[in-house]
């Protein structure tokens, strides 16, 4: 295939992650534009979200744009644009220095899934600290995607 180029369209990631029921709130109200963590991953992602505490329950997908990755400093400027007064939190919660500021581009609800039907489905399932990636569960993706709704979005960016 001398003079041709191959283009191949790497697959977005994806990844359950462990969010607390007020930020995920603060997302479907479009009152928080962001999530912020001391790692995550340098490409856009979609995460399955599952509500630690309150819910035990993955809820819904929501899709990331590219994460912005800068010094405490930058990131806690974005945070306190978003929600005044809380620079100093968001400097204390980046104590490594390092943080990424990732941007909610939509929200897809699913039919919720319980914890214990997690367990029951797939009786390895680990509860996600931060988050995982689900490239190396594929029978959990498959199961999570067919718990997709048929109404698409609930908040698009």
């Amino acid at each position: 295939m001398r003079g041709q180029l191959s283009f191949i369209e790497e697959e977005q990631k994806r990844v359950l992650m462990s969010l607390r029921e007020e930020y995920y709130d603060a997302m479907l109200e479009g009152r928080k534009h962001y999530e912020y963590r001391t790692r995550y991953l340098k490409e856009e992602s979609e995460a399955y979200i599952y509500i630690s505490k309150t819910k035990k329950s993955i809820v819904a997908k929501i899709k990331f744009g590219e994460p912005i990755i800068a010094d405490a400093n930058t990131i806690a400027l974005i945070a306190e644009q978003e929600e005044p007064g809380s620079y100093n939190g968001m400097m204390e919660y980046l104590y490594n220095n390092i943080g990424y500021a990732i941007p909610v581009e939509e929200i897809i609800p699913i039919e919720e899934v319980s914890l214990s039907e997690l367990q029951q489905q797939f009786p390895n399932f680990v509860v996600p600290q931060s988050y995982y990636l689900l490239d190396k569960k594929p029978e959990l993706l498959s199961f999570l995607d067919s718990r997709e709704r048929a109404k698409s979005c609930v908040r698009k960016r």
